[in-house]
């Protein structure tokens, strides 16, 4: 089964960074990179054509960068790295409350964002597979009950039919023996 590219979605203002990140990101990981400067067009294309994970500008011209990632939060548990000048800790602090992936300060070094990156699309990979595996084992265990309890109700019948079996055979002895 050959994987899909993921689908990265940027949402940085800043053109520069911007041209690192796309740069740096698509010579890294076998990816689709969408770039947006703000919320609005952010959500809009994830509602088209959803992501797998997004790198989000803390401040955007007309949000926040942390209620975007709660919004993106909100319609699907995906991964979000957010990248922010001069926060405060009370930011970071929201933003890991808000299940955020990581958190980086601008300026930070590109080749730590892509370990994190990297680090995140494992994690998640993972979890996806042992969903699937849970997934399947949930689906025979069913199976099994399902058929465990057809064999049951076969074995009643067989049952059923040999007691009814037995009693017409002891009536017959019974009638047999009356008349001799």
């Amino acid at each position: 089964m050959t994987k899909r590219p993921r689908r990265i979605m940027v949402v940085e203002p800043d053109p520069a960074l911007v041209e690192v990140l796309v740069g740096s990101i698509s010579k890294r990981f076998d990816a689709h990179i969408t770039c947006t400067v703000n919320a609005r067009t952010c959500l809009d294309t994830d509602m088209l054509d959803p992501h797998d994970l997004f790198v989000v500008e803390r401040d955007l011209d007309d949000a926040d960068g942390l209620r975007l990632s709660e919004q993106l939060l909100n319609l699907g548990r995906r991964p979000i790295v957010v990248l922010a000048e001069e926060p405060a800790t009370e930011d970071a602090v929201e933003a890991l409350r808000l299940g955020v992936a990581d958190f980086f300060v601008k300026p930070f070094p590109v080749a730590d964002m892509l370990d994190s990156i990297e680090r995140i699309i494992y994690g998640t990979e993972i979890r996806s597979q042992h969903a699937a595996r849970y997934r399947n084992l949930r689906d025979l265990v069913r199976r099994v009950i399902r058929e465990r309890r057809d064999l049951n109700r076969r074995m009643e019948l067989v049952c059923r039919d040999l007691v009814d079996a037995h009693r017409r055979l002891v009536h017959r002895v019974l009638a047999s023996e009356s008349k001799s």
